[in-house]
Order: structure tokens, then sequence, then C-alpha cells
């Protein structure tokens, strides 16, 4: 049976309101629909009162008091006990004979709201004309709403009114809560009726008053018109946790708070800084170029110098200090395999159905009882494609196929948050599909837990690539990634800095990433995010001495991809993580502010300025008779002696670095590419302005990189066989004896 709670607000409708209990009463009744009455009176002075009081005595009827019209219907609604919620004027210019039919039609067609619109008059031309007025300007173009807004007869389910918040003036209850029922993803739809003269009685106020009462409030509601509307507890349990904003529906099975997110780009007050910054610049420009240009540049090399000195410091303590959490062999073997506790590996895939069988592969070479992997393949319902290779595949029984649904934001972080869900072991790694992880790093892994401090609840083992001598472009990336993994980071952690973690092989305690509210699905580079939380919790990232080996993107077109969506990511770290900096300063001891602003702020900053500072560099070498004169004004002595120090020793420092880290991993063949960085750099200074127009344009856009690009190249598969001690059999990987020392000779001979 139908229950339908009817709210009606009344003042001074002692004439209307007996009339319009006796219609509902037959209106409902024949249609074998339950009803209660909820009168709310905004303290009429005629008879109303007594009038509602007589009607409790035949109908299930009840009244209450409240101020002002819109109060008294959130008053009635918080009386409702029924599923559905019927707000009527008690003038009797709505039919209540509607009520059936506007109920009938949110059941059969899956509708929300059901609002009448008036289709027929039987009023004056003037209120015609308003109320045709008022829908298409403060409806359909200022919120985009094709509903006669206005209309006294709506009916509704009753958990709208439970999930959005609603601040009205006594007369602007209707359009706000179209605009947030809408955005909170409900479904309306109009039912037309006729619509009559008051049957008795006049209105408490002027057709003029509630017209501009109501305008302004429909002004009101588009400047708030910001509201995120969490998914109710019913929906949570279905679907999982999620939320509507702007009638837009997300789902991203965690309860990360939004100060933590990157859902919103920028918050206000970050907005308002932006700009008093631009402004103040800009009017300091005006009144005094010179002076503002000498400012911006002494800045910039400052920024340049402590840069300099920074990575100086770092590459100094990685050379100087082993603070990798090593785990002997003859340790780990000495374990009798009923020591190691279940183990869950998360691999998200997204059509990349080409390198499946190399993941499994990789996985069966793992060191770890079969019994207590559990592996969590997480499919996007929409990748068709992969899912049915996949289905073809005789997976082992450790792997089961998780089928992620397909909801906005489509990202990797948004992937593993569902299937954290599924999780069963007491540790947690993420691999990439196209890994090829240590065969030791799980059991290297539960054992350096052992060794490091409470706090510390990562372990991010290296990563490094198995296509090193793909083309010039890998071979690039692998000396970008060995000075990052074997230098940078170690650096980082031997000061117990806050560590950007990798995109892959970080192993956690399950518990941890429950504590940690999993990842930001809305941060294109989550690793990278989440190492920041973690850090700002108390918390700490160690480093595993184990390897983890991945494909070095040999595309150019690809890698400017990837590259765009990592630099996108970093951009959205330093604004998340900027709204409260002093989260970062609560305890001067720790060293978290000063290293984030220098690798995440410093590096994103260098990515826009770098182009700037090369090209008045040309200018000033190559046009030095026309222009060195110029250029040197805006350079006192003192900044332009430390600029001169951090081009000539700096941009030494930096391949020197990239040689060290070669060195430090056995490129040694690769050392003389280092000299091509900087034109490595000039294409991540391309791809951070390509990320600066996803952010506006696209902020949760997973550019999909493109993995398996090493199977089309035959001698790179002849290299990945080397290297990862694999033999490639009718398109499948088989394991054989892993030997990292043959690569050396033969990779030279191909």
């Amino acid at each position: 049976m139908v229950k339908v709670s009817i709210v009606i607000p009344t003042y001074n409708e002692e004439g209307n309101i007996r009339l319009l209990a006796k219609r509902i009463n037959d209106a409902l009744s024949s249609k074998d629909i339950e009803y209660e009455l909820i009168f709310v009176d905004d303290h009429s002075t005629d008879a109303t009162y007594k009038e509602i009081q007589e009607i409790t005595k035949k109908y299930r009827a009840y009244l209450y008091l409240k101020k002002g019209k819109a109060h008294s219907l959130l008053e009635g609604f918080s009386y409702a006990t029924y599923p559905y919620v019927c707000m009527i004027d008690a003038d009797l210019q709505y039919p209540p004979e509607s009520i059936p039919d506007m109920l009938k039609k949110i059941e059969n067609n899956k509708v929300d709201i059901i609002v009448a619109r008036r289709r027929e008059y039987n009023t004056s031309f003037t209120r015609r004309i308003v109320s045709h007025t008022f829908q298409w300007f403060f409806g359909q173009v200022l919120h985009n709403l094709s509903f006669d807004v206005q209309s006294g007869l709506k009916v509704f389910r009753r958990e709208i009114i439970k999930r959005i918040s609603l601040n009205p003036t006594p007369w602007t209850f209707d359009l706000e809560f179209l605009v947030k029922a809408r955005n909170a993803g409900y479904k309306i739809e109009s039912y037309d009726i006729y619509f009559d003269n008051r049957y008795c009685g006049k209105s408490k106020v002027s057709l003029l008053q509630a017209s501009l009462e109501i305008g302004i409030g429909a002004l009101k509601v588009k400047l708030e018109d910001l509201e995120i509307v969490p998914f109710p507890p019913e929906t949570i349990e279905k679907e999982g946790a999620g939320f509507h904003y702007k009638g837009n529906k997300f789902v991203n099975y965690n309860y990360l708070n939004f100060g933590e997110s990157a859902f919103f780009r920028l918050t206000l007050q970050q907005i308002f800084l932006i700009l008093t910054l631009i402004v103040v610049f800009f009017s300091i420009f005006l009144l005094n170029w010179k002076f503002a240009l000498v400012t911006a540049f002494a800045v910039i090399t400052f920024l340049y110098f402590s840069d300099i000195i920074f990575n100086l410091f770092l590459i100094y303590q990685s050379l100087s200090k082993k603070v990798e959490i090593e785990v002997v062999d003859r340790d780990v073997q000495e374990r009798e395999d009923q020591y190691w506790p279940k183990y869950t590996i998360f691999c998200p895939l997204y059509k990349e159905w080409e390198v499946l069988p190399q993941f499994i592969t990789a996985i069966s070479r793992l060191e770890y009882p079969k019994n207590k992997l559990q592996v969590l393949l997480l499919l996007e319902e929409d990748d068709k494609k992969t899912i049915q290779k996949i289905q073809a595949y005789n997976l082992p029984f450790y792997f089961e196929v998780i089928i992620v649904p397909n909801s906005k934001p489509k990202t990797k972080p948004k992937a593993l948050n569902y299937g954290l869900r599924f999780a069963k072991g007491k540790y947690s790694v993420i691999y990439d599909a196209e890994d090829f992880p240590d065969p030791k790093q799980l059991k290297k892994a539960v054992m350096a837990y052992e060794k490091v401090e409470p706090n510390v609840v990562c372990l991010q083992a290296r990563l490094n690539f198995y296509n090193p001598y793909q083309n010039i472009l890998t071979r690039v990336f692998t000396a970008e990634y060995s000075l990052w993994f074997d230098l940078v980071l170690t650096g980082l952690q031997s000061i117990k800095a806050p560590i950007p973690l990798g995109g892959t092989s970080n192993h956690f305690r399950t518990f941890d990433l429950y504590r940690l509210k999993g990842w930001d699905a809305f941060n294109v580079t989550e690793d990278c995010d989440l190492g920041m939380r973690l850090a700002k919790q108390g918390y700490l990232t160690a480093l595993l001495d184990s390897e983890t080996l991945e494909e070095a993107n040999s595309d150019l077109s690809n890698w400017f991809s990837q590259r765009s969506r990592w630099i996108k990511g970093y951009i959205q770290t330093y604004f998340v993580h900027m709204r409260n900096p002093l989260a970062f300063m609560s305890n001067w001891r720790k060293p978290n502010f000063i290293p984030f602003q220098l690798v995440i702020g410093g590096k994103i900053f260098s990515l826009f300025v770098n182009p700037i500072m090369w090209l008045i560099t040309f200018i000033y070498f190559i046009f030095r008779a026309e222009y060195g004169q110029l250029i040197e004004s805006f350079f006192p002595a003192p900044i332009f002696y430390l600029g001169v120090v951090s081009m000539v020793f700096g941009n030494f420092l930096y391949l020197y670095y990239y040689m060290l880290g070669c060195a430090k991993h056995g490129y040694h063949d690769i050392t003389k590419y280092v000299f091509l960085v900087p034109f490595y750099w000039l294409g991540m200074s391309f791809a951070a302005w390509v990320a600066i127009y996803g952010i506006i344009v696209k902020p949760y856009y997973w550019s999909k990189t493109v993995h398996g690009l090493h199977l089309n190249h035959n001698n790179v598969v002849k290299q990945a066989e080397v290297y990862l001690g694999e033999e490639l059999v009718n398109g499948s990987f088989r394991p054989v004896l892993f030997d990292k020392e043959m690569l050396k000779s033969k990779v030279i001979a191909l």
C-alpha cells in the first residue's frame, strides 16, 4: 500500500481547509492510499486553528505551529512518517485529486519528485505574467530548471529532505529545494494541473512582495550552489561510499574528508590569495615595472639556488648513509612456510590485457606460499575486451577477478578503494600489470615490518625498468628513475621527510590503509598524495631494499600523456596539502614543510619557469651586444652571481646526479645519454602546460598509459626475456632462471 504524508502550511484559511481535507480524503481513499495530514499553522488570526482541531477528530491529522511558510513546511516534513511526502497549499488553487496520479508517476517511472505544472489558469492576467516570468528567468535561465518552480503542489520521496540541507527565507523554499535535490542526483518531472482562483480569503503577502523575496532568494541559491550531498546509508550499503554534486554522481568508495581530497581544485581562500598576489604584482608592475621584474627574478634565482643546495644535501645523505631496510636472503629462507601471513596484491587493469600473461608469470615467480596469496585483478566494468580475455584464461587459484562498477571518477585510486573492500591479507601491495617484482619482495616486506618503528606504515620498494635499452627515450627515462629511487628518495628517508610514493610496489599493513582512509579517488597521482597525507598524520614511509621492474615508456606521445598526468597530480597534491600549511608546520622538529615545498612545489614551479630562464640565457649569450646590458639590469650583482652559480654549477650538478644514479644502479652504458636530459626537461615543461589545461577542463581525467609496447619490439622482447629471466612461448611468459648478470653481456650484443 502506498503511504504519503501530506504537509499543509496554513495562515487564515478557515474557509478552505475543511473542504481541502475532504477532497484529499475522497481522492486518496478511493485509490486505497494511506495518508496523514500534517497542518502547520503560521499563527492565524481567524478560526483556522479551531477548524484544524475539528479536522483532527475526523481524519488522521496533526496540528503544529511555525512562523513563515517555508519554515512551516520544514517543520511539517520533520514530523512526516511515511515514505512519500506531499506539500500542498491550503487555498484550493491546486487540485488534491492530482495527488494519486503524481504518486503513481513516482512509483512507475522511478522519479523522485513530481512538480505540479500550472497549464490552465483561472487567475488574473498579471499573476500569470509574473508566474511565467519567474519560471523562465529564475528557474530556467538562472538554474536550468524547466519546471514550475514555485508550484504549491509537489510530491517527493521523504529521504530527500533528510539528505539535503535547506536554509530558506519564509518564501524561498521551493527553488532551493528543487536545485539541491537535482544536485543530489534526484530525478524531477512535471505533472500538468488546472490552477484555480483562491476559494476563500486572501494571500498573507502581496504578489510584489513575495516575488521580490523569491527573486532575491533565487540569486542567493545560485551563489550557494556548491553543496556536496553524501549518499544515504541504503545507497552506501548497495553501491559504496559516494556523493552527488551538481547533479553528478561520484562513487569514490572511501570517507576521505573533502579538505584532504582533490575533488575541489582550490579553496576560496587559495583563490583569494592567488588573485591577491597577481593583483599586487601587476600593481607594482604598473607603478615600477623594472622593480617588479627585478624582484621576480630575485625570487626565482633564490628558489633555484635553494633547490641546488637541498638536492646536494640529499645526494650526500644518500651516498653517506645506508637507509634502506635490508633483509638478507638467508634470513628469508630460514622462515618456515607456515610463518608467512596472508598477503593481498592489488593489480588495477584497464585495456591492457596484452601484458596479462607477463603479470601472471611475475606473480607466479614470487617466492611466497601461494595459499597465502590473494591477487585481486581490478577490472573496469566498461572494459569488455579485458574482461573477456581474462575469462578465457585459466587463472591460478589465488587470483580473483573484481569488476569495478562503472562510475565517476574513472581512476586507478577509485579502483584501489573498491578493491580494498575485498582485501583479506594482513599486508597489501600494489603492482601494475607490467610489473616484475623481486621474487622475495613480499617476504622481505613482512620481515622489514618487524624491524621498523611502529609509526612506519608504508614500505616503498625501488622501481626501475626491464627495457632500458629500447630507444633513446627509455634510456633517459631509466636515468631519471635511477636518480629518483636510488638517490633522492633515500636522501629524503635519511632525514625522515615525506616521501612521494611510487605508483607501485608500496607495501602496507592492510589495517593502516583503512586508517588512512584509502586513496584519494580524485587525485591522478594518488601515490604522491598518500605519501604526503601519511606524513602529515605523523606516520613514516621507509624504503625497502628490493626492486620492481616495469616498462619504460618508449613512445614519445605516450610518455608525454603519462607525464602530463603525473604533473597534474603533483599540482593537485600541492594545492590540497597547502590548504592548511600549519598541518605541515605544527611540529617544527619534523622536516616536513621545507622538503614538501622543494620536492613537490619546487619541481612544479621549475617546470613552468625553466623555459623562460633558458630563453633569457639564450638571448643573453647569442644577442649580448643588443640585449646583454638590458638583461643584466634586471639582475643586481648579488642576484647575478647567484644566478651564474645556479646556471653553471647547478646544471652541472643535476647532470652529475643523473650519472651517479646510473652508476649506482649499474647502468654505466646509459651514462652518456644523460647529456640529453635538458631536452627531456623541455618536454616535461610542455607537459606541465598540458597539465594546467587538464586541471581546468578535466581535473579527474585519467590519461591512460599504454603498456606492452616492448612486446612489439623484437630486440626488446629478447632484452626483457634476459632481464626478467623469462622465455616468450606462444605469446605467454613462463618462468626460467633469473640471471641479471647475463643481461649485461647479451644486451650489449643486441
